[in-house]
């Protein structure tokens, strides 16, 4: 099992892609620490979702190898026995994490500001749509990303 990932992980090396398996772990992470931040409140809640933000911010604009949260799932997978998922192209991933980012970083800000309400709404858009990735496999802010790709600036008729 472990060379069969290694195997996998030197070929998304080199390309665009992602193992399938990955994304959903991570949106483990991008639920489990705003749904906390959304149980705990005020005070300590803008502190969790900023560093949640900010690590799924550092993720994107840096790539696998600035990911924490992947980081540690690839800590933790050897142990849990997870092999590896399908390959997929990595863009829809991480414009989902983008948006993801940019809500909790927007939550924190709100948060702070005494918006408690605001910051918790967008907090439990994160948490249900990051539930939804991890439980089910449906990532909507993948399938808005095919959608901004086929019908937005720039797609061709």
């Amino acid at each position: 099992m472990v060379s069969k990932n290694l195997a996998v992980e030197e070929k998304l090396s080199r390309t665009a892609q992602v193992d399938s398996v990955v994304p959903r772990a991570k949106a483990v992470f991008h639920f489990l620490l705003p749904g906390l931040a959304f149980l705990i409140g005020f005070p300590a809640a803008e502190y969790l979702l900023l560093f949640t933000g900010l690590a799924m911010a550092l993720s994107v604009l840096g790539g696998p190898r600035y990911s924490l949260f992947g980081r540690l799932f690839k800590v933790m997978r050897p142990v849990l026995k997870i092999g590896p998922g399908r390959i997929e192209a990595v863009a829809p991933h991480r414009f989902a994490e983008a948006l993801g980012a940019v809500c909790l970083l927007a939550a924190a800000f709100l948060y702070f500001m005494g918006a408690t309400l605001a910051g918790q709404v967008l907090t439990l858009i994160v948490v249900v749509l990051a539930l939804l990735n991890a439980v089910a496999g449906i990532c909507v802010g993948c399938q808005m990303y095919l959608l901004f790709r086929r019908f937005g600036p720039g797609a061709t008729a």
